[in-house]
């Protein structure tokens, strides 16, 4: 029996999605060896109700019950830098397991547990308590309103080698992360899986779009072929790393013939506003917030163009960028860290640093303007994740690694 922990959807992380697709492809490879699949998160209840795929279980049950953690030969515990992993970290703190590593930087989950949580940390690093109360203190002194989850410089406490202290082995998805885990000196094995293809919808479907910004869209383009704009999409939790601000001072860039025929749509955390209304920009870009799983896949199959920018990276990938690819997108990324590892062919890259907004405007315009460029890098695209991240071959990396990983047991017992 195999346990799978995460948080689940329809929880607002791309890793709730990410879980979602794999635990089906892994459920369809273990029946084959009629080995048992079961699912936990915390507060299940939304989950069960949103989906039929698989009901997941109360992750509390794991945490208090060690009779029962003793009945499963893996636990599968996914990590991204968000405190929606805490219930996660403190049931590996009780029995290890196959850890998989979203991001290599995990100051904002252990920001979860609060300053005195914080503070422990810190503690820990062997160093003396005068220098760990200092740290704590140069931390919210640099964090907005002294909140530790916005502290604008997690990389300088990545508190790693807590997540990796009771790992049987790592998983992670680019060769940047396999060599952060590999360089932080832990010393099991690390596999590099690729993400999964999530095999999005190739068009979107009136009747099943909710969101009003996303259904006046999908009219124009319905009604009106020819002078329907050319949609922009960017995805996701944002942030500063995800390079938003060098979008829209791009977008003001443009001649305004071609920034006419745009429309830009931001679907996930709508905090741009100001930036928005402060470069003049409000008339070319639509923002949704949050939508349901069913309109962010009609909003994708909408765009002509995926944004997808990253800087700097904390080891992280994107399931965004491979859902864009497999629905036949053409996209924009920067070219660093994982982003940089994919095919040239297949995606866009521009350059970051000071030639970022420059080298922006320029991919822009070349990918709106050169039909047969656009088309070129989708058809790219949908071909390199059919390669390389389908759902059949990430399960069978799984099954291996399930079968090559030692059973996994209690902390401090051999």
């Amino acid at each position: 029996m195999i346990a799978y922990t995460s948080p689940l959807i329809p929880k607002q992380t791309g890793i709730a999605r990410f879980s979602h697709h794999l635990i089906k492809a892994l459920q369809t490879q273990l029946a084959l060896s009629n080995t048992t699949l079961d699912v936990f998160d915390e507060d299940i209840g939304e989950s069960n109700n949103c989906q039929s795929d698989y009901q997941a279980r109360e992750i509390a049950e794991l945490l208090l019950e060690k009779h029962l953690r003793d009945e499963y030969r893996h636990i599968i515990y996914h990590f991204g830098n968000n405190p929606l992993h805490l219930p996660l970290f403190k049931l590996l703190k009780k029995r290890k397991g196959i850890v998989v590593l979203h991001d290599t930087v995990m100051f904002f989950l252990m920001a979860g547990s609060g300053n005195g949580g914080l503070w422990q940390l810190l503690k820990q690093d062997n160093e003396p308590v005068c220098s760990s109360i200092k740290n704590i203190g140069a931390i919210l002194d640099a964090s907005p309103h002294r909140h530790p989850l916005l502290y604008p410089s997690p990389d300088k406490h990545p508190f790693l080698t807590e997540v990796l202290d009771n790992a049987t082995a790592v998983v992670v998805h680019s060769k940047l992360a396999k060599d952060i885990v590999e360089s932080s000196g832990y010393d099991l094995k690390v596999y590099q899986v690729p993400l999964i293809d999530y095999r999005q919808p190739s068009a979107a479907e009136l009747d099943k779009i909710k969101n009003p910004l996303l259904r006046e869209l999908c009219k124009q383009r319905t009604a009106a072929q020819q002078d329907a704009p050319f949609i922009i999409g960017l995805f996701g939790f944002g942030g500063p790393t995800k390079r938003s601000a060098s979008v829209f001072k791009a977008l003001c860039q443009l001649p305004e013939a071609l920034r006419r025929r745009i429309k830009l749509i931001i679907i996930g955390m709508n905090n741009y506003q100001g930036d928005i209304e402060a470069l003049g920009i409000g008339d070319s870009v639509l923002a949704t917030g949050y939508v349901s799983d069913t309109d962010y896949d009609q909003g994708l199959a909408l765009c002509d163009l995926v944004v997808n920018l990253r800087y700097p990276s904390m080891g992280e990938t994107s399931a965004v960028q491979i859902q864009a690819m497999s629905a036949k997108k053409p996209t924009i990324v920067s070219n660093h860290a994982w982003f940089s590892e994919l095919s040239d062919a297949a995606v866009h890259k521009i350059s970051v640093g000071d030639d970022e907004v420059d080298s922006l405007v320029s991919g822009l315009t070349k990918i709106i303007e050169d039909k047969p460029y656009r088309d070129g890098l989708a058809e790219n695209a949908q071909r390199y994740v059919a390669q390389h991240h389908s759902p059949e071959l990430v399960a069978e990396r799984w099954m291996a690694i399930l079968e090559e990983t030692p059973a996994g047991s209690e902390v401090g017992v051999l």
